[in-house]
């Protein structure tokens, strides 16, 4: 191998574990999304259900298979961005609802950027009247 060539891969080699400033760890990736809640009130109309709206708040719990946690907090519009180390996690909503959708397991790469966005039950509802039980009269 020529001087130059070699050269070139040492400085090559260099600048790959260069990390910009402000940009994120070496081996860890971005998780990024938006939070909504569902149910939007506690009766909705057939033909037009609520889609959700942004859950302002809500914390997102991230957990490694080697158990490290770290915690996401939405902001006003429901979005929240999370930085983790390469590997698999579990997501779980804290002390709030269940999550509806979204995936709850990921699989972050170092130096890539995962979306996963989420419903949450908001947890309203409107209690059915019971079997047998008739409505009650109007006036």
């Amino acid at each position: 191998m020529s001087a130059a060539a070699l050269a070139s891969c040492v400085l090559l080699g260099a600048c790959a574990g260069y990390r910009f400033p402000g940009g994120p760890a070496a081996g860890t990736g971005t998780v990024s999304g938006q939070v909504t809640v569902a149910p939007c009130a506690p009766v909705e109309k057939a033909d037009a259900p609520c889609q959700g709206k942004p859950a302002a708040n809500i914390a997102l719990i991230f957990t490694s298979s080697s158990n490290e946690q770290v915690i996401a907090q939405t902001d006003s519009a429901g979005n929240y961005a999370v930085e983790l180390t390469a590997g698999r996690w579990s997501v779980a909503v804290k002390g709030f609802g269940r999550l509806i959708s979204g995936p709850s397991t990921l699989t972050v790469q170092a130096g890539a950027s995962v979306v996963a966005n989420y419903v949450v039950d908001s947890g309203i509802r409107l209690p059915a009247p019971a079997e047998g039980t008739a409505s009650p009269p109007s006036d």
